[in-house]
């Protein structure tokens, strides 16, 4: 701000504006009426101090003013500046742009250990926190910081809980402020206890508190922790339009720690040239939502090391772009719903199983070729996915489903034989189950010595009635285990008039329907048989 004597020139016309700026900055204090100098080599603590002390808003005229310990806010304080020319420095050297700085403060630059405190059109440079949060006090509530330039601090703005939960951290607001090469964290939500192993001195974690347009910029610079780090802090703390660009060995852009629960992230840039994630969260983090992140770093946009999945995305992260967890909805109606579908069907010349990888929910499947098994993903790899799986060719070539490394659905091979065949699975970690099944078996199916040329014939069970002559020798019509047929139901008829017989058994010659092993001995024979899945059942026998 110009000095008097500047505006008052003999001989020359006021200048009004500078004239009404200057009456205005008078009309609060200023620490130079109460010893500070602002030239950045005397120390200006203790002015600054007094004057917050005996006056609740002062005015910080341009210059740099050098500090050896915190400038401490009480409540209703406010410092008000002239933006970056109103510097606060923290540290014995002055602001470099251009070098890695020196980061040598031990001491927060701005301390607020009470409520409704300003912070306003300044900078700070340097500092173990620049700003720093905390009901030392009384609650440390409803403090604005805004229009602030940080530089070069260890970190740059600290809400911390402390020890009392009688003076909480609650409902500040922070916003258009930059913090630039900070050393361990841009942001940090936490809370500090007297004893770290008596629960009785914890305070309450910073909640309900807002941050708008917060921007951390590393500028190359080293950064141990994360642009944001929320390592205690729930109940409605909300980020909207913030940024952070961190260095390649920061641990993240955005990091939501072991006590990280019910915060809003909105519309949040993240950037990395090295490996660190996007928006990491932690074990114990619950409950958070992330709305619209746009993330350019060389790590994932979303990491969840902990694969519980513990928090509600949208429009953020990949592969993942929209994630709900614990979504309860009645009474939905949706226009136009899309289900991802494909389409497959192996050429001739296919040698080998196919697998499928469940990128889509509807696979429509085609053995017109030939006969394959398809091949589901391991059910422990596939927890919650639902698929359906349907056969649309016309030929009479099966398709076997099997699962990679595991029994099958509803622990066993199920067989595609029809057009129109379908089956919809979802796996539940452990195993892949069946919850629609609308496979019909063909009428018949006629069996004689040519379709079994060693005297035994290995049924599928995909047929209503098999039809057997045993006119050239005996048959053994041999059964799959139950389980593998469970709910099949078909007859067995010899229609030949020979004496040979047709014996019906498990393989092996195990046991058979009714755990016995029988024979149709005559001309027009026949059993009808049913499995419930642990045992075939003799229905009739004529």
């Amino acid at each position: 701000m110009a000095e008097i004597d500047s505006i008052l020139i003999p001989g020359q016309s006021v200048n009004k504006q500078k004239l009404r700026q200057y009456l205005a900055a008078r009309e609060i204090a200023r620490p130079q009426d109460y010893g500070a100098v602002g030239d950045g080599v005397n120390d200006d603590t203790q002015a600054i101090n007094d004057a917050l002390v005996a006056e609740k808003a002062i005015y910080l005229p341009r210059g740099v003013y050098r500090i050896t310990g915190p400038i401490t806010m009480h409540y209703g304080n406010a410092i008000l500046g002239m933006g970056d020319e109103s510097v606060i420095q923290a540290q014995d050297t002055p602001l470099n742009e251009n070098e890695v700085p020196p980061y040598t403060a031990e001491f927060n630059a701005i301390e607020i250990v009470e409520g409704y405190c300003i912070v306003e059109n300044i900078k700070i440079v340097g500092g173990a926190s620049a700003l720093f949060l905390a009901g030392k006090v009384s609650p440390c509530v409803k403090n604005v910081i805004e229009n602030v330039t940080i530089w070069d601090a260890q970190i740059g703005v600290t809400l911390d809980g402390w020890n009392d939960t009688n003076k909480p951290c609650y409902w500040n607001n922070i916003s258009r402020v930059l913090v630039a090469r900070p050393k361990i964290n841009g942001v940090l939500l936490t809370t500090t206890p007297t004893d770290w192993e008596d629960p009785e001195t914890f305070g309450d974690s910073p909640n309900a508190n807002k941050f708008h347009d917060v921007r951390v910029y590393s500028l190359s610079s080293p950064l141990s922790g994360s642009g944001f780090f929320v390592s205690t802090g729930q109940y409605n703390n909300s980020f909207v339009d913030c940024e952070a660009n961190v260095h390649e060995d920061a641990e993240a852009c955005f990091r939501l720690g072991f006590l990280a629960r019910s915060n809003i992230i909105n519309n949040f840039y993240a950037e990395c040239l090295g490996l660190a994630p996007g928006i990491r969260i932690d074990n114990g983090s619950y409950d958070n939502t992330i709305m619209r992140l746009f993330s350019a770093t060389g790590g994932a946009a979303i990491w969840d090391p902990t694969l519980q999945g513990e928090y509600q995305a949208y429009d953020a992260g990949f592969p993942k772009k929209n994630f709900m967890k614990d979504v309860y909805i009645t009474d939905v109606h949706v226009d136009g719903m899309t289900r991802g579908t494909t389409y497959i069907d192996p050429a001739v010349d296919h040698v080998g199983d196919i697998s499928i990888d469940l990128k889509h929910t509807f696979y429509l499947i085609s053995s017109f070729n030939k006969s394959y098994d398809l091949i589901l993903p391991n059910a422990g790899d596939a927890t919650g996915r639902w698929v359906t799986l349907k056969k649309s060719d016309l030929r009479d070539n099966p398709i076997h489903i099997k699962e990679n490394n595991g029994a099958g659905p509803d622990n066993r091979t199920l067989t595609l034989l029809q057009q129109y065949d379908t089956v919809t699975l979802v796996s539940n970690g452990a195993t892949w189950w069946v919850c629609q099944d609308n496979r019909m078996p063909r009428p018949s199916r006629y069996i004689d010595n040519d379709a079994a040329p060693s005297g035994t014939f290995q049924a599928d069970m995909l047929n209503r009635v098999y039809l057997v002559s045993a006119f050239g020798g005996q048959i053994i019509f041999e059964i799959p285990a139950p389980s593998a047929a469970a709910g099949r139901v078909c007859t067995i008829k010899k229609i030949d008039p020979s004496g040979n017989h047709v014996k019906i058994q498990m393989a092996g010659a195990s046991g058979g329907p009714d755990a016995q092993i029988w024979a149709l001995t005559s001309h027009f024979a026949a059993m009808t048989i049913y499995s419930d899945g642990g045992q075939w059942i003799v229905l009739s026998k004529y």
